[in-house]
């Protein structure tokens, strides 16, 4: 009934499958990952196109995402487990502080994603894949990134202050009017991305 409730026209209908579904991901392991799934899935098919000018991304979506983002990552299953978010359009997407616990977006397919202007700060992207995805002036501050994929990305204006790129690959990377600092960005990152004067390192 749940997963249902996602195919229907009413807003408060699809709201209420998608808080269903997540209370079965936080008392069932065993149905954890396939739930995460549906979600991702659900993401994937409703941000074909970014909302229009002015307008927020819909709450729908905005609450499956917040879903993931806050699920126990822990149950997502052994072995490879990666969420497909590629290509999805969610600029200047806010997701709520929740306080003594992080975002958990490590592990997510986010290539070709519009972020432009998300608010990812103290965000969970460990071994996520954001290949060629839009990050311009999105908040970082504090991000996981540790062995993070961002080749191609488009970093310019993002604020990447005190985040961790621990093996992270910015290959061909914008950083131009980025700021990492405080970030542990190695010598070889920056060689490997495309930086200039306004790159702020330290």
């Amino acid at each position: 009934a749940a997963v249902g409730n996602l195919g229907e026209d009413k807003m408060d209908v699809r709201l209420g499958g998608i808080y269903a579904l997540q209370r079965i991901m936080q008392d069932s392991r065993r149905d954890h990952p396939t739930i995460a799934n549906v979600l991702a899935t659900y993401i994937r098919t409703h941000t074909v196109k970014p909302p229009a000018k002015g307008q927020d991304v819909p709450a729908d979506v905005h609450a499956a995402l917040t879903v993931l983002a806050t699920r126990d990552s822990a149950w997502d299953g052994t072995g490879f487990f990666l969420l497909d978010l590629r290509g999805v359009k969610l600029p200047n997407v806010d997701l709520p502080d929740i306080p003594n616990s992080s975002m958990a977006f490590h592990r997510m397919d986010l290539s070709e994603a519009d972020l432009n202007g998300a608010f990812l700060r103290n965000t969970d992207l460990r071994e996520t894949r954001l290949i060629r995805a839009d990050l311009r002036g999105a908040d970082l501050v504090g991000a996981d990134l540790h062995e993070a994929n961002l080749e191609g990305a488009d970093l310019r204006n993002t604020n990447l202050r005190g985040a961790d790129l621990t093996g992270t690959i910015m290959t061909g990377a914008d950083l131009r009017k980025a700021d990492l600092r405080g970030s542990n960005v190695s010598k070889h990152q920056v060689e490997s991305a495309l930086t200039d004067s306004s790159t702020e390192l330290s």
